[in-house]
């Protein structure tokens, strides 16, 4: 009985068997069609975008340049970030260092105190020509040598001034060269 019921059951495994195998190659054919379909859409698409994105298309065909210029702006990118960072890091320090000193600040505004600046002892070293010296006679030197200067400088204002208040007149003079004045003009070359 059983195997007169597998008998009679084999025929109709054959023929699911083969069904099943029918319905799978149906469908890894529509599978492989519908994926080709996709594939081929997306790579028209893609050949599309690119044909209007030349810069990409360029770094796509040139990956090593693409690289270092990449690299590159990154670097500097980064290096913006940092300096970006350090202007705000600096800013809020001195934000916190007003607000610290400001109650000191408006206290003397309101009484009106300032510090007294400290006074300065007169320096007694003249340079000369780059070099230090403290030698009172090299001093009285310069100072003679600097008041000799002070009075041609006077002298000199004092000679524009009467320029200034004579009239200008130009005269028209004829040079006239005589044989003798030029012989000895050619003559001491």
């Amino acid at each position: 009985m059983l195997s007169n019921l597998a008998d009679k059951l084999s025929p109709i495994q054959s023929k699911a068997s083969a069904l099943w195998q029918e319905a799978t190659d149906k469908a890894t054919s529509m599978d492989d069609r519908l994926l080709d379909g996709i594939g081929n859409s997306l790579s028209y698409r893609w050949r599309i975008w690119l044909a209007d994105h030349h810069t990409i298309a360029w770094i796509i065909d040139h990956p090593i340049i693409s690289l270092v210029a990449g690299s590159i702006a990154l670097i500097l990118i980064i290096r913006l970030v940092l300096t970006i960072y350090r202007v705000v890091a600096n800013t809020i320090d001195r934000m916190w260092l007003w607000i610290l000193r400001s109650p000191w600040l408006l206290l003397k505004f309101l009484i009106g105190w300032e510090a007294k600046p400290k006074i300065e002892q007169p320096n007694t070293l003249v340079t000369t020509n780059y070099q230090v010296t403290a030698d009172a006679e090299q001093l009285q030197e310069i100072l003679i040598r600097l008041d000799k200067i002070q009075r041609q400088q006077e002298q000199i204002m004092q000679d524009l001034q009467l320029l200034k208040q004579q009239p200008l007149t130009v005269e028209s003079r004829r040079l006239l060269l005589d044989k003798q004045t030029i012989d000895s003009i050619v003559g001491d070359r």
